[in-house]
């Protein structure tokens, strides 16, 4: 069965791109523009959602508030967080802790499936 990742990214060429990318390397992506719009998808979504894997700074409601709010419906959700700006500021800002994984944006394609791999373990293919 394919591990499911809620993307939530407010660039469209980014979100486009990276749901690509990792629905060719096996997963399954549901894709969301904001915060508000991947807390739904959460709620309604029938199956098991593997990582959650979010730009911090977004209109509305920063990415460690919906990772919140998304937590209490699913603890021991998986998160990454992605920004462009350093880890340390983030951590400063308390927009982010050590207890989840950060990617500096920009990153390699390879980066991102290195980072995936560490959180999830390889993508698990279906069979055909």
């Amino acid at each position: 069965m394919k591990q499911t990742i809620l993307l939530v990214e407010d660039e469209k060429v980014v979100r486009s791109l990276m749901c690509e990318v990792l629905e060719k390397q096996g997963y399954e992506v549901l894709a969301c523009a904001e915060p508000k719009k991947a807390i739904e998808v959460s709620m309604r979504h029938p199956g098991r959602i593997d990582l959650l894997l979010t730009d911090v700074i977004m209109p509305g409601m920063n990415g460690r508030q919906m990772a919140n709010r998304i937590l209490e419906m699913m603890p021991g959700l998986r998160v990454v967080f992605m920004s462009g700006y350093t880890e340390n500021v983030l951590l400063d800002e308390g927009l982010i802790d050590s207890q989840f994984e950060y990617l500096q944006k920009p990153f390699a394609l390879k980066t991102l499936m290195q980072k995936l791999v560490h959180v999830l373990g390889p993508p698990q293919k279906t069979v055909q």
